[in-house]
């Protein structure tokens, strides 16, 4: 009976921490609010990125941040509310130290600028249609990296997603490149035949 109860606590008590350390994951969101942020100030995509928690606070967290395109790297505060109230650059070049020249433009491609996130892009039309999704190249001027992503041209303008399949279309401003993109694609919707009245026949008086 002894022997049972032991095993009944320890069990309980294993569960119990268990649930507790993945209920509860500190500075979560001030990770994903920092690395938003630094990748606004250099223009970039996310995923250029890194962000590691250094040290909390009872107002907030201090985060680590670097940039792998630029060799770029810092610290932000980020608040309990989610609010980054401090930015530091502490290696590397500021953003506005970062020499941006100007895109050489291919075939099929066009320049859009201040994409939330990536900043100034080219786009890259025409990399082939699978199904219902037409893929099309996003590189960002500062990283000059390509990334796949997708529009369904055959649906609504909004029909928009990046290189992991995200659905993006619902800010605005990363919808502007889809005429560009759909201009050519045989997913595009086809205009609807408008259909004439019938010809009325003279009555005689």
């Amino acid at each position: 009976m002894v022997r049972q109860c032991v095993f009944t606590l320890s069990t309980v008590a294993a569960i119990l921490m268990a649930t507790t350390a993945g209920a509860i994951v500190p500075g979560a969101q001030q990770i994903g609010v920092c690395g938003n942020f630094t990748a606004g100030k250099y223009q970039v995509s996310s995923g250029d990125v890194t962000v590691k928690p250094s040290r909390q606070t009872p107002l907030g967290f201090y985060l680590d941040w670097s940039v792998r395109s630029t060799r770029s790297a810092g610290y932000c505060f980020v608040t309990n509310r989610n609010l980054t109230t401090r930015w530091v650059v502490e290696k590397g070049p500021r953003p506005e130290q970062v020499a941006v020249r100007p895109p050489v433009l291919g075939p099929n491609e066009r320049l859009f600028t201040a994409l939330p996130g990536y900043g100034d892009v080219v786009i890259n039309r025409g990399q082939g249609a699978t199904g219902d999704k037409q893929y099309f190249l996003v590189r960002p001027v500062r990283t000059g990296q390509n990334s796949k992503w997708y529009a369904r041209c055959g649906n609504n303008s909004d029909q928009v997603y990046d290189a992991s399949g995200r659905y993006v279309g619902s800010d605005r401003r990363m919808t502007v490149m889809f005429p560009y993109v759909c201009e050519v694609s045989p997913l595009s919707p086809k205009p609807q035949p408008q259909i004439q009245p019938p010809m009325m026949t003279p009555q005689p008086r």
